[in-house]
């Protein structure tokens, strides 16, 4: 779920409406998303809201990442999609400024939203997206493995150097199995977990606007970022390389063959697969002494306009997104809510002894990706650029100068002819 998105290219819309207020009888809803982390979570949301609301049956569709936009404009395209779908900031833009998505009513749940969640989902003083909650990029230890190898369990500050002197300690064999010290691999500086220590480092932004112009913005903290990530990888060896890492990275940490794996909050799911394994949230590092400031996805329910069932899909999203007793059942998981603050011991209590107030304690700082630059139209597409030139370095193909430089100059060709939406 956290490669960058495929580039929408055709739309073709059905009549617009806007959504009503109550749901109608005996009305089915289909609901489309990519998280696959939280599934059961899903369902049990699924099952209390067809409980409180039986005249409305939600069928729940689960679409890979790798696939889900790709579907999702092929059922645009074709006038029908998901009555409620998950969307993300990259593609919000394009899908709003084309008239794909209605306006939402959310009536007395809209008190219940989180102004900085959902502002970047307000367009022209309509609000097109219903947050579902900060999905938070995370550090998690194994304590086993660090109690093995003799290294602190870090609890409430450690910086950038602390990491690496870890991850050099926790890379070893056992059993004749080789474990990692960090998945390095995983963070390519501008992808989430490793925008998240780029933010850290002091960077505001890959790409810079003024005027309505736009460039590209690879900048120092950039730079030295991306190098003191790979450095693990292809200098002190402490993280497998991108071919092994992506997938299987949190197979590795399963297994117990990882100490330090970056990832989201979302995958507490994940980790429950194994009662094993000893793991535990950790402070995000500060990389240059400045408190951290990683990023999280700001993902919302959206109702496209090609819906059938508004008013019931209405209903849906406002109480999946607002209501106290599906932000209960999120936060019980072992998730984040859109309140998170407010299911503060729900939350805790879900993740008795295993650091979870770090992951609270971070979210004031964090970043929303993308949020400043998400009126670009043809932003997808200069992340594409920029993607493919980084995992060149990533894979050892190429220098991180080389590069870089390639990826500035494809960026602000395609920047220079940049637009903001809705002007």
């Amino acid at each position: 779920m956290l490669t960058r998105s495929l580039t929408i290219t055709a739309l073709l819309l059905g009549a617009a409406a806007l959504p009503g207020s109550g749901a109608l009888a005996a009305t089915t809803i289909t609901y489309g998303t990519w998280d696959e982390t939280r599934q059961a979570t899903d369902r049990q949301l699924i099952a209390a809201f067809q409980k409180a609301y039986p005249d409305i049956t939600v069928k729940y569709t689960l679409v890979p990442w790798d696939v889900y936009w790709q579907k999702l404009a092929a059922m645009t395209a074709g006038g029908r999609t998901f009555d409620a779908l998950w969307m993300n900031l990259d593609n919000f833009p394009f899908y709003q400024s084309q008239g794909a998505l209605s306006p939402l009513n959310m009536g007395e749940g809209a008190a219940r939203m989180p102004a900085k969640l959902a502002a970047p989902y307000r367009v022209g003083g309509q609000l097109y997206g219903a947050p579902l909650g900060p999905q938070a990029v995370t550090f998690y230890v194994n304590r086993a493995l660090f109690r093995e190898r003799g290294v602190p369990i870090p609890t409430s500050a450690w910086s950038w150097n602390d990491v690496a002197a870890a991850a050099r300690k926790l890379t070893f064999t056992k059993n004749g199995r080789p474990v990692y010290g960090i998945n390095a691999g995983d963070l390519q500086t501008d992808l989430e977990y490793g925008m998240s220590l780029y933010y850290s480092q002091g960077g505001t932004g890959i790409i810079k606007g003024a005027g309505g112009r736009f460039t590209p913005n690879l900048d120092a903290p950039f730079t030295k970022t991306a190098a003191q990530t790979l450095a693990l990888i292809y200098k002190e060896k402490v993280a497998p390389p991108p071919t092994v890492t992506g997938r299987q990275g949190y197979q590795l940490f399963l297994a117990g063959q990882m100490g330090i794996y970056v990832e989201g909050s979302w995958s507490v799911g994940t980790w429950k697969q194994e009662p094993a394994l000893d793991w535990a949230f950790a402070p995000f590092p500060s990389m240059n002494g400045t408190p951290p400031r990683p990023v999280y996805s700001a993902h919302a329910l959206v109702i496209p306009t090609a819906s059938t069932q508004k008013q019931s899909a209405q209903t849906f999203v406002t109480w999946m997104t607002t209501s106290p007793q599906a932000q209960g059942i999120v936060a019980a998981a072992g998730l984040l809510p859109p309140q998170a603050e407010v299911y503060r011991a729900a939350y805790l209590g879900a993740l008795k002894n295993r650091n979870a107030q770090t992951v609270l304690a971070q979210l004031p700082r964090s970043v929303i990706i993308n949020d400043d630059v998400r009126h670009i139209n043809n932003l997808p597409e200069v992340l594409n650029v920029l993607n493919q030139q980084l995992n060149l370095a990533w894979t050892n193909n190429t220098t991180l100068e080389q590069a870089v430089a390639a990826a500035e100059k494809s960026m602000a060709g395609l920047l220079r002819q940049s637009r903001v939406i809705g002007r």
